[in-house]
């Protein structure tokens, strides 16, 4: 037979059809949509699992949903569900929901619901609902709803509610609600509400409110902080503190401080301070105690019992009035209203406040009794080293062993006098007092007694 061109493709043709299938090119087959396995290959790029079922399992990705006795590994992607006994592992990103009874382990983002007994770990980013008995951990970005048993701790930042039974970690901002057992830690700033029974810190800003059973710790304070025991803002505060001690701001700018014991601003206070103690080197607004300090100038008003300020020209309001120019000297001297008398007196410009105490007081008897008192008067020099002095008294009287049918066991007092005061050297000098006094029961609406006043004395400093 003569062989032509067209012959031989025919020939050829035919034999390639007659070829077993095994020797054609092969397609690439997905991996069975449903396997009950002890352990797949890690390293197959084709195997995809879309349902799994087994005690643990190792596969490049994880479409689906995975469930195993021990463990479920996904060297890449987990999109679906994960649920293991013991681990789920994801390599790179978890998107849907990854239960576990110890673990769960995410190499890159965390984007669902991830809940274990004991620990989940993210390398970057965790979204969504995070959830443990133990420890959370999150290389990068907490967002969503976090629930810790013992700690949550953020690489960065964290956005949203996060509850924890010990402590509250952000290695950088803290945005929204963050409540712990024990501590709340951002290194820099808040931007929402600290709630713990220990301790809040934000290590740069916080904007929002602390409020802790112990302590709060911010550099700068935008809002309201809120303690058992102590606030301290590092710089500059705008906003409230209040706790059961002592609240401390560097400097304090259209804020106030309310405390019980202490208040205290290092550098300028603008606002008001409230509480038994208040300091500040530079007071524009109010402080109200029972001492009030400034070591500046004041721009206000100063309440309490007692006043100090290096500016003579502020506003006090209380019964001793300190400034650099108020002079501090000792009376002693006797009478009859009470015997032996000692008293300290604080003397400005026009103006002096008294505090003393004398003894015995109703009669010359050997019976014990005695009077605190505080009074407050004017004063004028008539000639040189010749004043004259006018002044108001209240005395609290008590009468100990003096109580009988007739005098109880305390009264009070209301008495002005009138005083001559001569100084021979400026340390030293003689005063004598005339005036009223008019004595009351403290528990009924009667008189005890009223009569004359005539005391003799000298001053001291």
């Amino acid at each position: 037979m003569r062989l032509n061109f067209q012959n031989i493709t025919l020939i050829l043709f035919c034999i390639t059809l007659s070829l077993p299938a095994s020797a054609q090119p092969k397609k690439k087959r997905k991996s069975p949509n449903v396997s009950l396995n002890i352990g797949k290959s890690i390293n197959d790029s084709t195997k995809t699992a879309y349902f799994n079922l087994g005690l643990l399992t190792n596969i490049y990705q994880v479409k689906g949903v995975g469930i195993n006795l021990i463990s479920s590994t996904a060297k890449t992607k987990v999109s679906g569900a994960q649920i293991s006994g013991l681990a789920n592992i994801a390599g790179q990103t978890m998107n849907g929901v990854q239960l576990a009874g110890i673990t769960n382990i995410n190499g890159y983002n965390t984007n669902g619901i991830a809940t274990s007994g004991l620990i989940n770990l993210t390398g970057n980013n965790a979204n969504g609902l995070i959830f443990t008995g133990g420890l959370n951990v999150t290389g990068k970005s907490m967002q969503g709803l976090v629930l810790g048993g013992l700690i949550n701790v953020a690489g960065e930042d964290t956005k949203g509610i996060s509850i924890t039974g010990l402590a509250g970690i952000s290695g950088r901002d803290k945005k929204g609600l963050a409540v712990s057992g024990l501590m709340n830690v951002n290194a820099r700033d808040l931007k929402g509400v600290q709630i713990s029974s220990l301790l809040n810190v934000s290590g740069n800003d916080a904007i929002g409110a602390q409020i802790s059973a112990l302590g709060n710790v911010s550099v700068n304070l935008k809002g309201l902080q809120i303690a058992g025991v102590s606030n301290i803002v590092a710089a500059e505060m705008t906003g409230l503190q209040t706790c059961a001690a002592v609240n401390i701001a560097m400097k304090m700018d259209k804020g106030v401080q309310i405390a019980p014991l202490a208040n205290i601003c290092m550098q300028g206070m603008g606002g008001a301070q409230i509480g038994l103690g208040n300091y500040a080197t530079k007071v524009k607004g109010t402080q109200i105690g029972l001492l009030n300090i400034c070591g500046g100038e004041v721009k206000g008003v100063q309440i309490g019992l007692i006043n100090h300020s290096k500016d003579t020209s502020t506003i006090k309001i209380g019964l001793v009035n300190v400034n650099p120019k108020t002079r501090i000297q000792m009376l002693v001297y006797g009478g009859n209203a009470a015997k032996f008398n000692a008293a300290v007196r604080f003397q400005n410009k026009l103006t002096y406040t008294m505090l003393g105490m004398g003894t015995p007081y109703l009669h010359l008897d050997d019976k014990f009794s005695g009077a605190l008192f505080y009074r407050a008067g004017l004063h004028w020099e008539i000639v040189k080293n010749l004043r004259l002095s006018g002044d108001l008294g209240y005395y609290h009287i008590e009468n100990f062993e003096n109580k009988d049918d007739n005098t109880p066991e305390r009264m009070y007092s209301l008495q002005a006098r009138v005083n001559l005061e001569y100084h021979f050297t400026k340390k030293f000098g003689l005063f004598a007092s005339g005036g009223y006094g008019v004595t009351r029961y403290y528990d009924k609406n009667k008189m005890y007694e009223k009569k004359p006043i005539i005391e003799f004395g000298i001053v001291l400093f």
